[in-house]
């Protein structure tokens, strides 16, 4: 299976971000350590995956409106990505964090938003 872009999140492809995206992969443990700080736990389920600092610059309001409407259409979405572990992509449920925008132009004559600085948000795996 081949990418169609950097990040396509529920169907649809996002521009890709800007320099300052960060991948964090993490494994749960069963329990912690002991009085002579010796792991004790287990490793429990598969590792989680969170896609941080997603930032896109110079975007139209169409743009994002696209992409947040993904979250609105389904706040849990099919993520792909390409594995940092194994270099293929993968594809899992995440969900979004905050939101994050920065308007950078405004229309005269209406008065809304035409043009963004940033979007930024981060991606969390579900676990699922």
């Amino acid at each position: 299976m081949a990418l169609t872009s950097f990040l396509n999140v529920n169907g649809i492809d996002f521009p890709c971000p800007r320099y300052g995206l960060t991948y964090t992969i993490s494994t749960a443990v069963s329990a912690g350590r002991n009085a002579n700080n010796e792991v004790i736990g287990q490793k429990v389920g598969r590792d989680i995956y969170k896609i941080d600092n997603i930032s896109f610059v110079g975007l139209s309001n169409e743009q994002v409106h696209e992409i947040l409407s993904v979250f609105e259409r389904d706040f849990f979405v099919p993520v792909t990505f390409e594995d940092q572990r194994t270099g293929q992509p993968i594809t899992i449920m995440m969900y979004p964090s905050d939101r994050t925008g920065k308007p950078l132009f405004v229309d005269k004559s209406t008065h809304m938003v035409s043009k963004q600085e940033n979007l930024t948000f981060s991606l969390v795996d579900c676990g699922w």
